[in-house]
């Protein structure tokens, strides 16, 4: 069912995990064959508002555990719709040797101490970096990586006047940080930032601009471009950045100014697969954070093929991991970093024009 997946060039039919470097304190259940099942925890809202979430990113898991699990592997599912502390406990007090979740930043917040105080780490399925340290691992997808990699690229096609319309929101201000360290950083310099409202005060220097980032979607990404494109701005000669709030199937159908617009996130080939799987298994299409799932159970079900250690030399494998999105590794401090690609918006839809790296070899940067 599952597709195969790329580990340094070679197909393989699951998660490929790359060897460990370094060696690691025995696990305290790495000998102990009597515990039989190896019990993994996913920690997801299954009642309440969020329950559909959870419920597609359960599915999402249990193809992986399908697809990659050995015999022996067990997944415990448990809600966290009323308290994911509790939650927590219960799977620890169960036997989980690992935690898979939860998707919430509070619901983290709530499940730290927990983790803090036993020797069972915690994959969480969050994209706030704040709560990551070690044996808190934060696998969300950080907007600072895609940020990068785009103004990166942008720079390395000779672009070097850039602006910004970014939100006054949380989630604005830490990826205006990166982009502004990100221009710097590639030798570029900012003509104009302003808030969506504002898009008036930045068309009076549209004629200085090579590369406007756009760090907005749904419908604020859509008026936003079209009350650019009506006060005169030329996207042929000012190329749209954005993140991965646009890695939306059908985005330049539906916002057809977009096309030409670059920004980064995982190939989506491998992604196409998963989709097409779940949408056969399930019937339905899944939420963009289902792969996160997929990729953190068949992590889990691939080391427990090595015997259940879930310790942090385990998990924080400098080689890294080849998963749905792509490339990843975990640092000791407690975050993901990913390969991604550039992709081009059209109006048929997205095409990657710089691939993402199928090796950690050379990114010498995962304890910055």
């Amino acid at each position: 069912m599952g597709r195969p997946l790329r580990e340094g060039g070679e197909k393989q039919t699951a998660l490929a995990v790359r060897p460990a470097q370094s060696s690691a304190t025995p696990h305290p259940f790495a000998d102990s064959p009597a515990n039989g099942k190896i019990k993994v925890a996913l920690l997801l809202p299954l009642s309440g508002k969020n329950a559909p979430l959870g419920q597609a990113m359960l599915n999402a898991a249990q193809l992986a555990v399908f697809d990659a699990a050995p015999q022996n592997f067990e997944l415990m599912p448990r809600d966290t719709g009323n308290n994911a502390e509790s939650a927590a406990r219960d799977a620890i007090a169960s036997g989980a040797r690992l935690l898979i979740g939860p998707v919430f930043a509070a619901e983290v917040a709530a499940v730290k101490p927990v983790v803090q105080s036993s020797n069972v780490n915690m994959l969480a399925l969050s994209t706030d970096t704040s709560l990551a340290e070690p044996g808190v691992y934060v696998l969300g997808f950080s907007p600072t990586a895609q940020v990068e990699r785009v103004v990166t690229y942008a720079a390395s096609q000779g672009i070097r006047r850039f602006a910004a319309l970014v939100p006054g929101t949380s989630y604005g201000k830490l990826v205006l940080n990166t982009f502004k360290d990100a221009v710097q950083k590639n030798g570029g310099f900012i003509i104009s930032v302003e808030k969506p409202a504002n898009v008036s005060a930045l068309l009076a220097k549209r004629d200085q601009i090579e590369a406007l980032f756009l760090p907005l979607g749904g419908e604020e990404l859509q008026q936003t471009v079209s009350a650019l494109v009506s006060g005169g701005l030329d996207l042929k000669k000012t190329r749209l950045l954005g993140t991965g709030l646009w890695d939306e199937a059908g985005i330049g159908s539906c916002i057809e100014a977009l096309a030409g617009g670059w920004y980064a996130a995982s190939e989506p080939d491998a992604r196409r697969y998963f989709i097409n799987n779940y949408k056969n298994t399930y019937g339905g299409e899944p939420p963009r954070l289902a792969t996160l799932t997929y990729d953190a159970t068949a992590l889990a079900s691939v080391l427990a093929k090595r015997g259940g250690v879930y310790d942090r030399a385990a998990l924080t494998n400098p080689g890294g991991f080849a998963g749905i999105d792509g490339i990843f590794r975990i640092t000791w401090g407690g975050l993901a970093e990913r390969g991604l690609a550039v992709n081009e918006i059209t109006t048929e839809g997205s095409k990657v024009i710089d691939p993402a790296p199928s090796t950690f070899a050379g990114i010498d940067n995962r304890f910055n």
